[in-house]
């Protein structure tokens, strides 16, 4: 029941007590939330330098995607003044505004042969396609890093774990061992083992600090915080629910998604486009412009406005061949080669991602399989040694016998978190083949 603070009543220590020390708790600041592989890449990517400049060569783009497009369909303008401070007539510093020459003049491609205004937009288009494709692989490459980071941090603080563990086993081994040489039921060379065992296993978990001290600096440099600053780093406790085999529609949807690929087309009609718009310019090339220019436009109206301006449609058309055609010739073949050259670059790529994700599938298939049989061997051998443990302290087990049997825990335990390490990677890498962000959670 809780008091009833309506009615004034006497309150007695026991019940101050808990009040005041519950008001205590819910004033103190909260604990940082442990670090997941998602929430880890997120802050990565928001404290990622590299990124920024990444980010700001994007905008750059397209600013300049812009401009393109303004350039493509507005006319271009040009205002021109002259005017003469100082002549052979007058010998002296002068400024009328009504001896000053004025020009202000408009000009529009309409059409290019060579370079239509809409293959310009195309062009720029694909420009912006590309720097938008650039800094997404640059997010996925910071992504890809910060996972290897994460999980190398939180094998080497469970590796301590493990080390810890092991040294406690050996150490209760040592005790038990030194009990029964006084009684005389073990040898001095077992006394001996064991204590080599247990300064076997206190150097390794110093190597295990150590290795955790240096992934906890790198983990940190990413998140610009303090290189010996304390993180906590947790992943789910249940297994990973992958549905085997992987679907061969992947391949497809890698071919249609992936970065780097996608980056790969766009280069390519790019240069398709920059090929034709070349060749082009070695044959005869029509061009149609329009034009308008207004001289005077300073002090001027009425009539005089209209009969100082011009305007018109003007076409040309141009015979660029060379000497008799060889150099056209030549660079026609050059820009052929060039483009053939390319395709087959991308036919290439496309093979090659076709091996890479069928390649992923198995392996991923294979470590799921493998991760399953490490968990199985951990908690099968932790129930041996444990067993052995006992039957040890009471003089029937060997000290062969458990000596292998922690060995194999031991083994067993780091090879354990390896496998998750590296199945969780592997996964991390095939969203990457498919042109997933890996950083925006999975649906």
């Amino acid at each position: 029941m809780f008091p009833d603070f309506a009615a004034p009543r006497k309150t007695d220590m026991k019940t101050l007590f808990s009040v005041t020390a519950l008001s205590i708790l819910l004033a103190a600041p909260s604990a940082a939330a442990p670090f997941t592989p998602g929430s880890y890449v997120r802050t990565v990517l928001d404290a990622s330098l590299s990124l920024r400049q990444a980010e700001q060569v994007f905008k750059q783009a397209e600013d300049a995607y812009r401009v393109s497009l303004l350039d493509a369909v507005l006319p271009a303008l040009s205002l021109s003044m002259s005017d003469s401070f100082y002549d052979d007539d007058e010998h002296f510093l002068h400024f009328r505004p009504s001896e000053t020459g004025s020009r202000l003049s408009a000009s529009l491609n309409l059409y290019d042969s060579a370079s239509s205004p809409g293959s310009k937009i195309k062009i720029a288009g694909l420009d912006y396609k590309r720097a938008r494709l650039v800094f997404l692989i640059a997010e996925q490459t910071e992504a890809i890093n910060a996972l290897g980071r994460f999980y190398a941090l939180y094998s080497t603080q469970q590796k301590i774990l493990i080390a810890k563990t092991n040294l406690d086993s050996r150490e209760r081994q040592y005790k038990d061992t030194n009990e029964q040489f006084e009684s005389g039921t073990r040898s001095k060379i077992e006394v001996t083992q064991s204590e080599g065992d247990k300064l076997s296993s206190e150097l390794s978990l110093a190597q295990a600090e150590a290795a955790a001290d240096k992934a906890l600096m790198a983990f940190n440099e990413l998140i610009d915080a303090e290189p010996e600053a304390p993180q906590e780093v947790q992943i789910s406790t249940q297994s990973v629910n992958v549905k085997l085999p992987l679907p061969k529609e992947d391949v497809a949807r890698a071919l249609d998604a992936n970065f780097t690929l996608g980056l790969q087309k766009a280069t390519l009609e790019r240069t398709r486009l920059a090929n034709h718009n070349a060749v082009m310019a070695d044959y005869p090339r029509l061009k149609v412009d329009s034009s308008w220019a207004k001289a005077n436009i300073f002090g001027t109206g009425g009539e005089r406005w209209v009969g100082s301006q011009n305007y018109g449609v003007g076409a040309t058309l141009s015979f660029p061949f060379g000497f008799f055609g060889v150099q056209n010739y030549l660079n026609v073949r050059e820009q052929k080669a060039s483009l053939s050259a390319a395709e087959l670059d991308l036919k290439n790529s496309v093979r090659d991602l076709k091996t890479q994700v069928l390649t992923a599938q198995k392996d991923i298939e294979l470590q799921v399989k493998s991760r399953q049989l490490l968990d199985f061997q951990v908690q099968a051998q932790k129930d041996a040694t444990d067993n052995l443990l006992t039957e040890y302290s009471l003089g029937g087990a060997s000290f062969l016998q458990l000596d292998s049997s922690q060995t194999k825990l031991l083994d067993a335990s780091n090879s354990q978190i390896t496998a998750i390490n590296d199945l969780d990677l592997a996964l991390a890498n095939y969203r990457v083949l498919l042109g997933e962000k890996i950083w925006e959670p999975q649906n």
